[in-house]
């Protein structure tokens, strides 16, 4: 009886020191996936507020603060009916590619709409960038003037993770 007793015991002991050593594991791993997710979300946020921290770190006053948005909501409104275009080109790009006859002439001609298309896309952000920057002090220029486009940082981004 003694020896069914103790035989019990031990099988307890060594069931619930397992599942305390499962237990801890599972911690460290929640705690690391969540070190990784804050982390991961910090840049991306970063990335996301684009225009909100460009704001912040020129220090503006609320009226240039105002003007920049006014500005930068001119420049969607104006480049959105060319990025939707643009988006249409793509599709229509796919669509020729992917059918049964590979018309070359028809899918150069697309490419070249979509080259001007981006073109004209990149001339608004230009314009704007000009605009944004006659509205700010000399001190505010050379910080503007610092901060790398939206692009070069997608750039970057990409070129990490093709490393990884």
């Amino acid at each position: 009886m003694r020896r069914i007793i103790t035989t019990a015991f031990l099988l307890l002991l060594i069931g619930t020191l397992s599942v305390q050593a499962q237990k801890s594991d599972q911690q460290e791993r929640r705690k690391v996936i969540k070190e990784r997710i804050e982390k991961r979300d910090g840049q991306q946020g970063q990335m996301r507020r684009g225009p909100q921290t460009m704001l912040a770190k020129l220090d503006l006053n609320d009226d240039q603060k105002d003007q920049i948005k006014g500005i930068m909501l001119e420049g969607k409104q104006e480049s959105r009916p060319l990025e939707n275009q643009l988006r249409e080109k793509r599709a229509r790009l796919r669509t020729l590619s992917s059918g049964d006859t590979y018309d070359v002439a028809a899918l150069n001609k697309v490419a070249d709409e979509m080259g001007d298309l981006q073109a004209s896309i990149h001339k608004i952000h230009i314009a704007k960038k000009g605009e944004i920057r006659a509205l700010l002090n000399d001190e505010q220029k050379i910080k503007f003037d610092t901060m790398p486009d939206r692009a070069q940082k997608m750039k970057r981004q990409a070129l990490v993770r093709k490393r990884r």
